[in-house]
């Protein structure tokens, strides 16, 4: 029987330090004492959903994404960044060398169509082939003059297609 006289005294005495322990507790967070969360850490996510430690360290959830630049962003993300810029770059320098190939062709078109014309009319090109020989002059220069305006109106309407 003694011992069932210290074993309630032993229960009596953990309920009074667990209820002053408790009041304790209850008096520091009423007096400001110890925050309510005091192993947790306050932050605010950006629009990526990451947030940036006291450290300085960036932090990502689950659900982050892209889309924050020169601010905390899920890792990857400037990667990504520089391919989408690298690939643009490449487009707009495809498109100006196809633009510039164009016009090139076009000039060359131009300037072909322009020796052939000077051929046709009876110049030398600069080729070594001999030119048609001229018919005889005497009998035909009205036909050859009206031939000739022909030619050039021709040329005319060539050069105006060709310069819409």
């Amino acid at each position: 029987m003694v011992r069932r006289k210290w074993e309630g005294k032993n229960m009596q005495t953990s309920w009074k330090k667990l209820w002053v322990s408790a009041a304790a507790g209850a008096a520091m967070l009423a007096l400001g004492g110890v925050p309510a969360s005091a192993g947790s850490e306050e932050h605010k996510s950006n629009a990526c959903g990451c947030y940036q430690k006291s450290d300085g360290s960036c932090v990502c959830g689950r659900g982050s994404k892209c889309g924050c630049p020169e601010e905390c962003e899920p890792k990857g993300c400037e990667e990504k960044r520089q391919k989408e810029m690298d690939k643009e770059i490449q487009a707009e320098t495809k498109k100006a060398q196809d633009a510039e190939k164009k016009r090139n062709e076009e000039a060359a078109a131009k300037a072909k169509a322009q020796e052939k014309t000077f051929v046709d009319d009876g110049e030398d090109d600069g080729s070594g082939a001999e030119a048609e020989e001229p018919a005889p002059a005497a009998k035909d220069k009205s036909k050859k003059s009206a031939a000739k305006q022909d030619k050039l109106d021709k040329q005319d309407k060539k050069e105006k297609k060709a310069a819409k």
